[in-house]
């Protein structure tokens, strides 16, 4: 077992270095008050009992495990390989272009007459190897960390040639609210094959219209998973960027839970930021009537399309991912930033198709060395911190990793500025 006789830096991977290093917190944040690290591991372990208690991760020859209060990941080889050691748990249908979202609660059983979709076990091994790489790495991280100077931020952004237009919400002049997609609303709406309009959903209504029509096993799932909240792995990775674009002394975005948010929160002259597409943060579809790229969805395919309600020479009325969540293929993210109609601050919504395209527009935001890769297809001229644009953008998907995002169209929107 790898954790015996750790190394010393590893002997050094707590719960406030994971924080600084990772997430981007100050060197001196409260670790009781920001449950960031604890929530993240937890969320780890669970994942990983999850793929080993899968079809495929039963016969894993090798396991990783995270101990409980630990932050070492230990490596375990078991010599027991048979695929019926452990039985593979009920698999919850969904649709072949959706990703499963990982849930404590377990599968409901669908009627036979249904077709069951099991999940590849690519969906499971990808993110699992992804986590224990990205633990990895920590421990190499922390290696350096002597070499650091402690007093001052750890996450200090390369130089780049331009401001972004998004730079202005994080300066530190108006106070920020990131609000986080509900991956459990998105997953009712994809078993139900029905939509949460945005009334209802600000109301606290989170049943699809067609609930009367659902069997008593899939009403008892949607509503086990309302309890509590989450938000999507994929944001997390974003709020830590964005907050590390923060002004060393200026404070932190707030940051809510879609599902925690409400009406009042948005009427206010600070600035605003969305993360998800209207399929998971409803809120985002206030927005629409000042936003030329638009999300809809489509009833065919069960999937989010995106139209161009203005398109330029050269450009499609409608861009359609050909790839869901965890699916190799193309698809579409959009970053949208435009002045708040009827209010002083500004609005950034951070927005895929699918979780990988929502998670490659934040990584491209959240490194301000990128920015010029985003403004010379644009041929933007003059400051652009005060003015609104929106940026569709184009990414190649494979077993939930993004590649090849770039760039397809950039719009001047028609709001004040």
């Amino acid at each position: 077992m790898w954790s015996s006789n750790p190394p010393r830096a590893i002997e050094r991977l707590k719960e406030r270095l994971i924080g600084v290093e990772l997430f981007g917190r100050l060197p001196s944040y409260d670790t009781g008050e920001d449950a960031i690290v604890r929530v993240t591991a937890t969320d780890v372990r669970k994942r990983l009992l999850q793929h080993y208690s899968s079809r495929a991760g039963s016969s894993c020859e090798f396991r990783i495990s995270l101990p409980l209060g630990k932050y070492v990941p230990e490596f375990v080889r078991n010599p027991i390989s048979r695929v019926d050691v452990l039985a593979p748990p009920p698999f919850l249908e969904v649709h072949p272009k959706q990703a499963p979202t990982v849930s404590e609660s377990p599968a409901i059983d669908i009627p036979a007459s249904r077709q069951k979709l099991e999940l590849a076990w690519w969906q499971w091994a990808a993110p699992v190897l992804g986590l224990a790489m990205m633990i990895l790495g920590l421990v190499l991280a922390v290696a350096n960390w002597p070499a650091r100077t402690s007093g001052r931020d750890l996450q200090t952004s390369a130089p780049n040639s331009h401001p972004t237009p998004w730079g202005v919400l994080l300066n530190g002049s108006r106070p920020v609210l990131i609000v986080a997609s509900d991956p459990n609303i998105e997953e009712i709406q994809r078993i139900a094959h029905g939509n949460v309009a945005l009334s209802d959903y600000a109301n606290q209504h989170y049943l699809p219209h067609n609930a009367a029509q659902l069997s008593s096993e899939q009403l008892g799932f949607m509503k086990d998973i309302l309890r509590g909240n989450k938000i999507s792995s994929f944001d997390g990775n974003i709020i830590a960027g964005l907050t590390a674009l923060v002004p060393s002394g200026q404070p932190r975005p707030s940051v809510k839970a879609a599902r925690d948010t409400r009406m009042p929160d948005l009427e206010t002259n600070g600035n605003l930021i969305f993360l998800g597409s209207p399929r998971s943060n409803p809120w985002t579809s206030i927005y629409d009537p000042v936003l030329d790229f638009r999300f809809f969805f489509d009833e065919r395919t069960q999937q989010e399309i995106i139209r161009n309600m203005k398109p330029s020479r050269g450009e499609r009325e409608e861009y359609i991912p050909t790839a869901g969540g965890f699916d190799t293929g193309q698809s579409f993210a959009i970053v949208s930033i435009f002045q708040n109609p009827g209010h002083t601050g500004r609005v950034l919504i951070v927005a895929g198709a699918n979780g990988e395209g929502t998670e490659a527009a934040g990584a491209l935001i959240t490194d301000p060395a990128r920015w010029d890769m985003i403004l010379q297809p644009c041929h933007l001229t003059g400051p652009v911190d005060k003015r609104s644009l929106q940026f569709l953008l184009q990414l190649r998907t494979m077993a939930g990793s993004a590649s090849d995002v770039k760039v397809v169209a950039c719009h001047v929107l028609s709001t004040p500025s």
